[in-house]
C-alpha cells in the first residue's frame, strides 16, 4: 500500500519535471529539435492508448457483511481499473494492428481481458478471458428456519467463475472464410446447500467444481446475393459436488417422530455429473430478387449425460412410507440420458409493393430425453447390523415440442407514419411421467395452444419529433407452466422530443397483464412502468451536461398454488411499487496546461413499499485534474447504502474511496 501511494505521489511529479525540463547547450537544443518531433510522430503511428491505476479504500459503517458482498462486492486494495492499447505496424508486415485491453483487475468481482490481432485479407485472431467472482449468501433466500430467528443461509455460494474464448478466421474479407473457435467454462468453490431426506433437510458444507470445453469450426460463404454458414461442434462438460461433514445436525424438522429427534452426525457424499454433445448448424440468407429476402436456420445436437451418485449418512433418520426410525443410509445411484434435439426456423420478406412489407417466420423445436437410473440403497436399522437392500430401476422419457408462425406486415402510411400488423401462433405438446402421488397415471401430457395479435405504430414527425407503440394481446388454451403467459395484454410506448439542440427529453411506458382463470390457480400477474429521461448538454458540454432518468413501477403477483406437505391450496401473493432515479451532473472547473479539471456527481436510487419494502442508495462524486498533455489525476467517492424495513438484519452501509491517475500515450 506505502508503495503504491509513493508510485501515486512521485509518477506525476516526474512527468511534470520531465517535461518542464530543459537539454543543456544550444547544439543539444537544437538537435532535440530535429530529432523529437520525427521520433514522437513515429510512436504515435504504432502506439497508442492509456491506463488507469488506482487504490481503493472500502469503509464498512456497519450492517450485513455477506449481504454487501451478495449486492457490491467491490474489495479494497490496487486496481488496474482500465487499459486500452493499440499498436499499429506501419509496414504491415506480420499484422496491421493489434488491440489490447482489460478493465476492473485486482481482486474484482468482474474482471475482463481482450485482445485481437490482424492482418487483411489473410487472417483475423480475437481472444477474451472474464473472471466472475460469484457470492451469493442471502439469510432470507429458501430460509426455512428464519421464523426461529435463525439468519443463516441454506444455499450459499462462494465461487470463482471463469471463462476464456478464442477464434481464429481464415481470409476474412473473401468469399470463403473459414474459422475455428475453442472457449472454456469452469468454476470452482464452495458453499451451503441442504442434504434431503425422506423427513427432513439439513445444511451441509459442498465443494463446487465444474468445468466445460466447447470446440466449434465451419466456413461462412458470402456472396453477392447469397450467404452460408457451414459449422460443426462439440461440448464435454464435468460438474462435481462434494460434501464432506461431521458433527451434530438436528436439521429443519426439529419435532420428535416416534419419540425421536432426526438428526445428521456424518455425511459424506459426491455427486459427478459428465456429458458430451455434438452439434451440426446451417445457416443460410438469400436475396435473389429485390423484392425478395429469405433466411432459414437448422441446428441439430447429440447430447448425452451419465451421473453418478453416492452418500454414506450416520445419524437418527425417519423413513416415511416404513414408519421407522434408521440409523444410517447409503445411496449409490448411476444413470444415463440421451437427448437428441433438433430445431430449425425458416423465413422471408416480401416487398411487393413500394410502401408495403410483409415478413413471414416459422420455427420448431424438438426434444426428445429418454433416461434410465439404477438406485442401491442400504439402510440401516438402529437394532441391526445387517442393512436393509433396496433396489430400483427406473427407465423415464420426456418429449417436447414446441412450434412458432408468425407473419407481420408492414405499411408506410406516409413518409411519417409507418403502422404494423400482425398475428402469432404457438403449439406445442410434451409427454411426461406422472407425479408419485398420483397412483392412477403413469404418464402425463401437456399441451401449448396460443394465439396473438400483433400491433405497432412509429410515427416520425420531425427531426426534433418520434413516437413509436408496440401491442400484444394473447388468448390461449392451454399452458405447459403454472405461471405462464396465457391471456395477456403486453404495451409499450416510446416518444422523444428534441426541444433544442442542447435539451432532448424521452419517456416510456410498458404494461404486462397476464391471466390464467383456471380452478385451483387464478393466477393475476401485473407489471406497469413510467420513465422520463432527460439529457441536456449546453454548449455540446463544453462547461456542463446533465443528464437524468426517473422510473415509476408497479409490480402485482396472486396465485394459488398446492402445498406439498399437506396437499391443500394456498395463496402467494406479492406486490410491490418502486421508484428508480439515476442521476449524472459533469461540469469543467478550470483549464490546466490544454486541458480542463473537471467534476461529476450523482448516483443512483431504488425505494420500494408493500410487500418487501426495500431502500438503495448510490450517490458519487469524481474530480479529476490533468498535471499534463499525457498524464492526469482523479479521485472518486461511492456510497452503498441498503436496508430492508422487515429485514433489518440485511442492511449495510458502506463508503468507498478512489485514488489514482491515468497515462495517456
Amino acid at each position: 500500500m506505502r508503495f503504491l501511494i509513493s508510485l501515486l505521489l512521485f509518477l506525476p511529479l516526474a512527468a511534470q519535471e520531465q517535461t518542464t525540463k530543459a537539454p543543456e547547450g544550444a547544439a543539444a537544443e537544437k538537435k532535440g529539435a530535429e530529432s523529437e518531433p520525427a521520433a514522437k510522430a513515429d510512436a504515435e503511428k504504432w502506439l497508442s492508448g492509456s491506463v488507469d491505476l488506482g487504490y481503493r479504500w472500502v469503509q464498512m459503517n456497519g450492517g450485513n457483511f455477506d449481504v454487501y458482498r451478495s449486492i457490491v462486492n467491490l474489495g479494497e486494495g490496487p486496481k488496474v481499473l482500465g487499459a486500452d492499447f493499440t499498436i499499429t505496424d506501419p509496414q504491415k508486415r506480420s499484422f496491421d494492428q493489434l488491440r489490447f485491453s482489460m478493465h476492473q483487475w485486482g481482486g474484482e468481482p468482474y474482471s475482463t481481458m481482450r485482445g485481437s490481432v490482424a492482418k487483411e485479407r489473410l487472417y483475423r485472431f480475437s481472444a477474451d478471458y472474464r473472471s466472475l467472482a460469484y457470492f451469493n449468501n442471502i439469510p432470507t433466500f429458501a430460509n426455512p428456519l428464519l421464523a426461529r430467528g435463525v439468519t443463516f443461509s441454506q444455499n450459499g455460494y462462494d465461487s470463482r467463475r471463469r471463462f476464456a474464448e478464442f477464434e481464429l478466421e481464415l481470409f476474412p474479407s473473401r468469399k470463403i472464410v473459414p474459422y475455428f473457435a475453442y472457449s472454456r467454462d469452469w468454476g470452482k468453490g464452495q458453499g451451503v446447500l441442504p442434504y434431503v431426506t425422506t423427513a427432513n433437510e439439513y445444511a451441509v458444507p459442498v465443494r463446487l467444481n465444474d468445468r466445460t470445453h466447447d470446440y466449434r469450426g465451419g466456413v461462412r460463404i458470402e456472396l453477392d446475393h447469397y450467404h452460408v454458414t457451414l459449422e460443426e461442434g462439440g461440448t464435454q462438460f464435468l460438474d462435481t459436488q462434494e460434501a464432506a461433514y461431521v458433527a451434530q445436525n438436528l436439521g429443519n424438522l426439529q419435532t420428535p417422530l416416534l419419540g425421536q429427534v432426526q438428526s445428521l452426525t456424518k455425511l459424506s457424499q459426491v455427486y459427478d455429473v459428465t456429458g458430451s454433445s455434438t452439434y451440426t448448424k446451417v445457416v443460410a440468407t438469400a436475396a435473389p430478387f429485390r423484392w425478395l429476402n429469405a433466411f432459414g436456420q437448422f441446428l441439430y445436437s447429440k447430447p448425452d449425460s451419465k451421473v453418478t451418485y453416492r452418500d454414506s449418512a450416520a445419524g437418527a433418520f425417519f423413513q416415511i412410507n416404513a414408519l421407522r426410525l434408521l440409523s444410517g443410509q447409503q445411496d449409490l445411484v448411476y444413470s444415463f440420458a440421451k437427448q437428441p434435439h433438433p430445431s430449425g426456423m425458416a423465413g422471408l420478406e416480401l416487398r411487393p409493393f413500394r410502401r408495403v412489407r410483409i415478413v413471414e417466420s416459422i420455427m420448431t423445436d424438438r426434444l426428445h430425453n429418454a433416461t434410465s437410473a439404477l438406485l442401491t440403497e442400504f439402510l440401516l436399522l438402529p437394532a441391526s447390523t445387517t442393512p436393509d437392500e433396496v433396489r430400483s430401476f427406473t427407465p423415464d422419457r420426456l418429449v417436447y415440442n414446441y412450434n412458432r408462425q408468425e407473419l407481420n406486415a408492414f405499411v408506410d402510411v406516409t413518409s411519417k407514419l409507418t403502422l404494423r400488423g400482425g398475428f402469432r401462433y404457438v403449439w406445442g405438446d410434451a409427454q411426461f411421467r406422472a407425479a408419485e402421488f398420483n397412483p392412477f397415471r403413469r404418464e402425463d401430457y401437456g399441451e401449448l395452444n396460443q394465439k396473438v395479435g400483433i400491433a405497432g405504430v412509429n410515427f416520425r414527425w420531425n427531426q426534433k419529433f418520434s413516437f413509436n407503440g408496440e401491442f400484444e394481446g394473447a388468448s390461449s388454451d392451454k399452458t405447459y407452466f403454472r405461471t405462464s403467459l396465457q391471456d395477456y395484454r403486453r404495451m409499450r410506448l416510446r416518444g422523444r422530443y428534441q426541444v433544442k439542440p442542447s435539451l432532448l427529453i424521452s419517456a416510456t411506458m410498458a404494461l404486462l397483464d397476464n391471466q390464467n382463470p383456471s380452478p385451483g390457480l387464478n393466477f393475476d400477474f401485473r407489471q406497469r412502468s413510467d420513465s422520463v429521461s432527460v439529457q441536456w448538454t449546453p454548449q455540446g458540454a463544453k462547461r456542463f451536461s446533465l443528464l437524468g432518468d426517473y422510473t415509476r413501477s408497479t409490480l402485482r403477483s396472486d396465485l394459488l398454488y398446492l402445498n406439498p406437505a399437506f396437499l391443500g391450496t394456498e395463496r402467494s401473493f406479492y406486490h410491490e411499487n418502486a421508484h428508480l432515479a439515476t442521476g449524472l451532473m459533469e461540469a469543467s472547473l478550470f483549464k490546466t496546461g490544454s486541458r480542463m479539471t473537471k467534476v461529476s456527481a450523482g448516483g443512483s436510487l431504488f425505494v420500494s413499499s408493500f410487500s418487501r419494502a426495500t431502500n438503495y442508495y448510490q450517490p458519487f462524486g469524481r474530480l479529476t485534474m490533468p498535471v499534463n498533455a499525457r498524464l492526469e489525476w482523479f479521485g472518486e467517492w461511492r456510497w452503498f447504502g441498503y436496508s430492508e424495513t422487515s429485514y433489518a438484519f440485511e442492511s449495510f452501509r458502506t463508503n468507498h474511496f478512489i485514488l489514482g491517475f491515468r497515462f495517456t500515450i
